[in-house]
């Protein structure tokens, strides 16, 4: 056999498999299908009979090149795999940080410009200079470039950068070292975009002259702009169509002044009359507002509103609380606070105050409790076991139980108060407390109740603030007793208490029926174990191992009971029985002192509200 007939058998049995694939997907679609009749066109039955005929007269030359086709192929598939697979470069990234505003100061700082390297990508000779040549910015502007350090290379401008601009950064070929490569060599940013906001939108009234009022703002802007831009964007109006402005004034009925840099404006508008009803003004800001650097424009409008009040509403007060305040002493004081929304001396509102401490009230009965009262009266004929399962869900209910009666014992409205109780209502008697203004809208009034329960504050009408402004109606309002707090106080510092002269200890107290002292007395020949075995400050020890050595190691420890009748009170150390203990001598005694482990620990001014009995 020949070897054009070996390959030609070789390629035969090499194309067989797919022949024979061909004839079943041929079977299968002609299951599906039924029989399609398709003629060829002309030039394909042409190349096809000229494919044949090369092949039959030039077998050798079609198996070479069908050899070869695989042959390239494959080596195609191999030289794709390679590329994909092959060593990367290792490109050095670049992070711009975002621009700032530039900071509103007397002398301003201009922010820089901060690019950030992944990795070292400065020429050793770069980062002495103080300015880099080989970059720049597009468009320019006035500055320097510098290298912070290998990583860090930062523009200083030398005038403010415009409102939303878009710059380029380029870089020459050469102004990184050989071996660092960059990502690219042209990077973009944008500056921030020109923004006002309107800051302090009031009603101001002169105090020397409380007929003057005016409306102001303050206007805050990131860039400068020139004078007399604003003025044509402002505009002041009132929502319900009143008219607050005298008819001789002419719009636009306010000023504008600037301050700092040009960058922050003062509304001023005209002098307000109040209007008849209660309205609201709108201060508004529209867009395309220019900087005037650069040309930048506020693209959206702005607009904040005002309520402006009426002659009968100026004046109103808007809330009231209780409280606990110390003095200077440091005592704890019942101060009842009213705020205003005009201005008013506290002597002149306390002249229209009334306080009174409301009686307890009578929690009503309903049916709901008559029921209950039989269920109980029938539950005490049943068996042991339902009276412990109701027992069980009383108790879990008793929280909300007791809240809702103390709830209900408790004056919450001042329209739940008839007017007889009322009248039988105590008057409580209350002092100014003054103010570091002479007219405010906060105001302040000691009162001193002993018992719990609520006020009824009621402001008369008629009463008028600066302005002339009258409260229009009485004010009533139901406030809670402010509770003085449980306190105990040792006088003087705690710690080493000695028993030399009167060999007493004061105390002081409130709210308390009684007190119980712990006092622990050291010998003298244990003080040297409480300097050693402790830390922190004399009068509050700390031992540094309690668990194992403790104020029971090197005292006795006994206790005092006192009632709380007197503010003061003195315990008389002495009183004590293991205070005269045999084992002692008398000159112990007097050389002896009294370490107080638990009251004492308390420093100077120091109080407790929780741990006492």
């Amino acid at each position: 056999m020949d070897t054009s007939a070996l390959i030609t058998r070789l390629l035969q049995l090499a194309v067989r498999p797919f022949l024979l694939l061909l004839r079943f997907v041929q079977k299968v679609a002609l299951a599906l299908f039924g029989r399609v009749q398709w003629s060829p066109p002309r030039w394909l039955s042409q190349t096809r009979a000229g494919v044949s005929g090369f092949k039959r007269a030039h077998p050798l030359i079609t198996a070479s090149g069908i050899i070869a086709l695989l042959l390239l192929s494959c080596g195609a598939a191999w030289t794709w795999h390679w590329y994909q697979h092959r060593p990367k470069p290792r490109y050095v990234s670049v992070k711009i940080e975002p621009i700032p505003v530039t900071k509103l100061e007397k002398e301003l700082t201009f922010p820089t410009l901060d690019l950030r390297f992944s990795d070292s990508a400065a020429r050793l000779e770069d980062l002495e200079k103080t300015s880099v040549p080989g970059v720049r910015l597009d468009p320019p502007l006035a500055g320097k470039w510098m290298w912070a350090n290998d990583q860090h290379l930062f523009f200083k401008p030398t005038e403010d950068w415009p409102a939303d601009q878009k710059f380029k950064i380029l870089f020459d070929k050469k102004f990184f070292p050989s071996h660092v490569l960059v990502e690219r060599r042209v990077y973009e940013f944008t500056t921030p975009p020109f923004e006002i906001a309107i800051k302090d939108l009031q009603l101001y009234q002169d105090p020397a002259n409380p007929t003057q009022r005016q409306i102001t703002a303050t206007l805050e802007l990131t860039h400068a702009i020139e004078p007399g831009e604003l003025d044509r964007h402002v505009q002041l109006s009132m929502i319900g169509g009143s008219t607050i402005f005298p008819p001789n004034d002419p719009a636009p009925h306010f000023t504008l002044t600037y301050g700092l840099h040009k960058r922050i404006a003062y509304l001023r508008s005209s002098n307000v009359i109040l209007p008849a009803k209660e309205e609201f003004l709108k201060l508004e800001l529209s867009k395309g507002v220019r900087t005037a650097q650069g040309g930048a424009q506020t693209n959206h409008a702005i607009e904040d509103k005002l309520r402006i009040p009426s002659i009968g509403t100026a004046f109103q007060i808007e809330s009231m609380t209780g409280t606990i305040a110390r003095n200077k002493n440091g005592e704890p004081e019942q101060i009842v606070i009213l705020n205003t929304t005009a201005d008013i001396s506290s002597t002149d509102l306390a002249k229209a105050i009334q306080i009174r401490l409301l009686p307890k009230r009578e929690a009503e009965k309903t049916e709901q409790s008559d029921s209950e009262t039989s269920d109980s009266e029938t539950s005490d004929e049943s068996s042991s076991s339902d009276e412990s399962a109701r027992s069980a869900e009383s108790q879990e209910d008793e929280s909300s139980d007791t809240t809702e009666s103390d709830q209900g014992s408790k004056w919450q409205s001042p329209t739940d108060v008839p007017d007889d109780v009322l009248e039988q209502a105590n008057r409580i008697e209350f002092t100014v407390v003054p103010s570091e203004k002479a007219q405010d809208r906060q105001h302040a009034f000691k009162i001193r109740v002993e018992s719990d329960g609520e006020l009824y504050v009621r402001v008369a009408k008629g009463v008028r603030a600066s302005g002339d402004y009258p409260l229009a109606e009485d004010y009533n309002a139901i406030v809670a007793v402010p509770q003085l707090p449980r306190e105990v106080q040792i006088e003087g510092q705690g710690g080493l208490l000695a028993l030399n002269g009167d060999r007493k200890l004061s105390i002081r107290s409130r709210a308390l029926a009684g007190i119980e002292f712990e006092i622990a007395r050291v010998a003298t020949t244990q003080i040297n174990h409480l300097v050693s075995q402790t830390q922190g400050k004399f009068e509050d020890p700390e031992f540094r191992d309690s668990h194992l050595f403790n104020q029971e190691n090197i005292s006795r420890i006994g206790l005092a009971a006192a009632d709380c009748i007197r503010k003061q009170m003195e315990i008389e150390l002495f009183s004590l029985r293991f205070f005269r203990a045999p084992s002692q001598t008398g000159r112990r005694r007097k050389r002896a002192w009294s370490f107080l482990s638990h009251c004492a620990r308390l420093g100077s001014g120091e109080k407790e509200t929780d741990h006492v009995d």
